[in-house]
């Protein structure tokens, strides 16, 4: 990397720094109704007056989290088209997850953003999406974990990511790809501290602040941190095309998802449910 890009990206580095210790970490193009749920759901006392409230006030968002509560994923017997039907239907972790992808998704759309910005931009929400998904599968097929924090927990990691790229647009000076082998292990750091910012609970928080960790320390029984490293795993293995050998990887026989028999590592026999996942979320 030349001198000058060089001295760029350290620049950058020092401002992502400075934005951490101040705990000043508000995402650019994020909509308002979607912060402002975030913190709606962390308050001690959760008001679902409040919720629909805010959900209600945004249109596009009632209409994600409403296309949500009647997707394959959740859907009941009878169709939802009241936004408080909705939410009881799919529960504050779901709802916080339409929420987040619903973000997601306008940030990729914003009309002002360059072909390649949009690219960089999808790329993150689809990670986002196929982690989350996967999340989601390996704890409920393979712990005793909520199973919608887990999903959660797979979309939030995209938070640290999606704060960087922003953050690179606000500077004329700065080439996200560049910066890429530089900040990647950034990112789980600032996606912890959005997350702590809006009171997401502490398990988690610690989840994204060890996604990048391929053997999160033992606990007596599985971890939020421990599905996410999984997932993340798995997806790698599964965008690269090499198979994933679980002897390399102690965190996936102490998970179950291993069979001692098959050292090769899939979620295949799970992939409707992935599907459904994944349609369900980018609706």
């Amino acid at each position: 990397m030349p001198a000058e890009a060089m001295q760029t990206a350290a620049s950058f580095v020092q401002q992502l720094a400075g934005d951490l210790n101040k705990g000043d970490l508000e995402l650019p193009m994020f909509p308002d109704s979607v912060i402002r749920i975030q913190r709606a759901f962390g308050a001690e006392e959760v008001d679902i007056n409040e919720i629909v409230r805010i959900i209600s006030s945004d249109p596009a968002l009632a209409a994600r989290v409403l296309q949500l509560a009647n997707s394959a994923a959740v859907r009941g017997n009878i169709e939802i088209l009241e936004v408080r039907q909705a939410v009881i239907r799919i529960g504050n972790k779901l709802v916080q997850s339409s929420a987040v992808s619903f973000a997601l998704r306008q940030a990729e759309q914003n009309a002002g953003l360059s072909a390649e910005s949009r690219k960089a931009l999808k790329d993150i929400w689809a990670e986002s999406v196929e982690l989350a998904a996967r999340c989601y599968v390996i704890s409920k097929k393979y712990t005793k974990l909520n199973a919608d924090e887990a999903l959660l927990t797979g979309l939030l990691s995209a938070l640290g990511r999606l704060y960087i790229f922003m953050k690179s647009l606000q500077s004329e000076d700065v080439d996200y790809a560049a910066l890429e082998p530089i900040v990647a292990d950034w990112h789980p750091a600032i996606s912890k501290a959005i997350a702590e910012s809006w009171n997401m609970s502490e398990e988690l928080v610690n989840a994204l602040e060890q996604q990048l960790d391929t053997n999160p320390a033992l606990r007596e029984s599985a971890s939020l941190a421990e599905v996410l490293s999984s997932a993340r795993l798995i997806l790698q293995h599964e965008t690269s095309g090499e198979p994933l050998d679980a002897s390399e990887y102690p965190l996936l026989q102490r998970l179950g998802i291993a069979d001692h028999n098959e050292p090769s590592v899939t979620l295949d026999a799970h992939a409707d449910l992935i599907n459904a996942i994944r349609q369900g979320l980018q609706g």
